[in-house]
């Protein structure tokens, strides 16, 4: 039998979760699923830190979420997200078999599960790309309905890059459904490329078939941690935002971000945040240094340890160089840690501006000033990590 849903969440449900209906959430589609029967495995795009909590307000049965690891790391959270809410810890970055057997055990026993595949949230409110091939394989093990469901407006609503939400709604729109026997019967490629097309979102292309009205008079506040280089002159953490405006500190280009979250300027080449971010991530594989920055906290924990991390600094100061990390602990003339990068398996963001690496199976966390961009680093990674599977491939 499903295990009853936990008292914290139902007293949850009757008061935030009202106020959330009556601020704009709504349920849109079931895709002819009841939503009553399960158990169910519920799929969907993530963009912000409340889709949990958007999407089990109008669910019927508890959900239970696959959570980052890192929440679960002090007693307080770890006692409401873990104890009160019973999520599921998942260590991100990282193949973690204890996750995918609690998952298996919660749907054997008749609880929902929630999974965000993509493992973060987006920054420019497109799909983070991901291979889908350990999912399909996934879903074959644990043989349950999968439930696919579209997050729409939450991006629009609050930016995961912004310092305040807007005001507008947020639709949960469960867009299809497939069945243990169906996805038995697809080869496991066709099963990925459907995964992949029932879980694709993009807001882009979303606003332009509706009426997109989320406003905020201080909508273009916080993209500097996104948008890290400037197209007008290349340089690197230059751009300031107020307002609606975006201006590069080195070359004076002014961006302006409109009430349809398009870009206006004479300078800047884009008309969406997405095009800009497409250019620095793929700009950025060729920087050989980031200028020298403040940061507030350094941690280090055993690489299975779910407990709290040891804080070795809160003031520190980060840059990366020819393919290391390099961490000054203290003023200058501090002792340095060396992160190189080859030695680097994981680097994913968390909440904060804050890293979270594995470096020779040690658990590092590094947390940047609030108004800095970690995304540069996690992207470098990504296509430092890209080059040397390459390399391998050419070789062999």
């Amino acid at each position: 039998m499903p295990n009853r849903m936990p008292f914290l969440i139902r007293i949850a449900r009757m008061t935030y979760g009202r106020i959330l209906k009556l601020s704009g959430l709504q349920l849109k589609n079931t895709c002819g699923a009841d939503l009553k029967a399960g158990p169910y495995l519920i799929l969907s795009n993530h963009v912000a830190i409340l889709d949990p909590i958007m999407i089990s307000v109008v669910m019927p049965k508890h959900i239970r979420w696959v959570a980052g690891a890192y929440l679960f790391k002090t007693a307080f959270l770890n006692f409401i997200i873990g104890k009160c809410c019973t999520a599921i810890p998942k260590q991100q970055g990282r193949q973690d078999i204890t996750t995918l057997r609690r998952i298996q055990k919660a749907l054997k026993n008749g609880d929902n599960v929630g999974l965000f595949p993509e493992g973060t949230r987006t920054w420019d409110g497109e799909m983070v790309p991901m291979d889908y091939l350990p999912l399909a394989k996934l879903l074959r093990l644990y043989k349950v309905p999968v439930l696919f469901v579209h997050l729409e407006g939450g991006f629009a609503r609050h930016p995961r890059w912004a310092q305040k939400g807007r005001k507008g709604k947020v639709t949960v729109n469960f867009t299809s459904m497939l069945t243990p026997a169906q996805i038995s019967q697809m080869p496991v490629a066709d099963l990925a490329a459907t995964l992949e097309t029932n879980l694709h979102f993009s807001n882009d292309q979303w606003k332009e078939g509706i009426s997109y009205d989320y406003r905020s008079p201080r909508r273009a506040e916080g993209l500097q941690r996104l948008l890290y280089l400037c197209p007008s002159c290349n340089s690197m953490d230059s751009l300031t935002t107020s307002g609606n405006r975006i201006v590069c500190s080195k070359c004076n280009s002014i961006t302006i971000l409109d009430e349809k979250d398009n870009l206006t300027s004479v300078s800047t080449p884009f008309s969406k945040l997405s095009q800009w971010h497409s250019w620095e991530a793929e700009k950025i594989s060729r920087m050989k240094e980031f200028p020298k920055e403040k940061g507030v906290l350094l941690q280090k924990g055993d690489a299975n340890d779910d407990g709290t991390l040891e804080t070795l600094s809160s003031n520190i100061t980060i840059q990366l160089k020819n393919d290391i990390i390099y961490v000054e602990k203290g003023s200058e003339g501090g002792s340095v840690l060396e992160l190189p990068l080859e030695k680097v398996s994981s680097l994913v963001l968390n909440a904060k501006q804050t890293m979270e690496l594995f470096c020779n199976d040690v658990l590092y966390r590094i947390r940047l000033l609030p108004d800095s961009c970690s995304l540069k680093y996690h992207e470098y990674f990504l296509s430092f990590k890209a080059s040397g599977k390459l390399l391998e491939e050419k070789k062999t």
